[in-house]
């Protein structure tokens, strides 16, 4: 931590219903990749932290899973407790809303989660950059409700820095609460697993990702036969049941390559180092039951 000076320092939560684009949103504030991004909903399953560093100041951005209409499960309730729990300790709301979709039951969940907190909440509309979006003025009329009301694209990067600007503003000073340079607090054994993740989304149907995760076994510094470097990295892709399992793995373990050939290339342009990735797909019946809720 740095020594207290009159810089603005301060937790920002981004909050909004599932695919509205808060990770996009979080990783063009940051600058990187840190958060994945896939089309499926609750893709975001924890919390994390991006930071934005500058002369006056430094947010802390706090990523949160979408609130969202589904089945209860012991993975969903995990979820919303996630979001609810993100909204402790912070100085400012972000709620990140889609106008090109009508306000539904999610959006009106999160509307009263947000409407109860005492800190000031920035409204911000996403995906300026579609050329439709039939409900953009049914959200602009509640821009009485918050502190400021933006339009962004997080996919294009319009209107980030202004964004930044009003989080800036309404931020108290004080000390810094991460190193000049640091971006997340995510691990590297953390962030490869996400990776590992995102491309069980991209690369399977609607119904396999929702019951897998992944556990990181062994992360070790390795050479290749000619002595460069080389990053060994085991892991397993742990699935509900057999059915899921097969699956993942595909015919002739065609799917489960063709997962860590994707998730190996990025790990190696984003490491730039070559990388060994051993993955296996297991069956672990009770994974969803070790989620801690408390």
């Amino acid at each position: 931590m740095s020594e207290a000076t009159d810089r603005k320092s301060g937790f920002a939560v981004l909050v909004g219903r599932t695919n509205v684009g808060k990770s996009t949103l979080l990783n063009a504030l940051v600058g990187t990749k840190i958060a994945i991004v896939t089309p499926k909903p609750q893709t975001t399953r924890d919390t994390y932290h991006g930071v934005v560093t500058r002369p006056e100041g430094q947010i802390v951005f706090v990523d949160t899973p979408g609130i969202f209409e589904t089945e209860p499960t012991k993975l969903v309730a995990n979820l919303h407790h996630k979001v609810r729990d993100a909204l402790e300790g912070i100085d400012v709301v972000v709620h990140v809303v889609d106008p090109s979709r009508a306000i539904g039951t999610e959006d009106r969940h999160v509307i009263e989660l947000v409407r109860h907190v005492t800190q000031p909440r920035i409204l911000v509309l996403n995906k300026a950059d579609l050329p439709e979006r039939p409900w953009r003025q049914d959200w602009l009329d509640r821009a009485g409700e918050y502190a400021h009301a933006l339009e962004v694209s997080a996919l294009t990067g319009k209107g980030v820095e202004e964004l930044v600007r009003a989080i800036m503003g309404l931020l108290p000073t004080g000390p810094l609460h991460y190193p000049e340079g640091q971006v997340t607090n995510v691990s590297n054994e953390f962030w490869i697993r996400e990776v590992i993740r995102e491309k069980i989304y991209l690369q399977t149907g609607q119904e396999v990702p929702y019951t897998a995760t992944v556990q990181v076994e062994k992360i070790e510094d390795r050479q290749t036969k000619d002595g460069k470097p080389l990053l060994y990295i085991k892991a397993a892709i742990l699935t509900t049941d057999d059915r899921h399992q097969r699956m993942l793995i595909g015919a002739g373990g065609r799917r489960v390559r063709e997962i860590g050939a994707a998730a190996r290339h990025e790990l190696e342009v984003a490491l730039n180092r070559k990388v060994f990735l051993d993955l296996t797909v297991l069956v672990d019946p009770h994974w969803m039951d070790r989620l801690e809720t408390a």
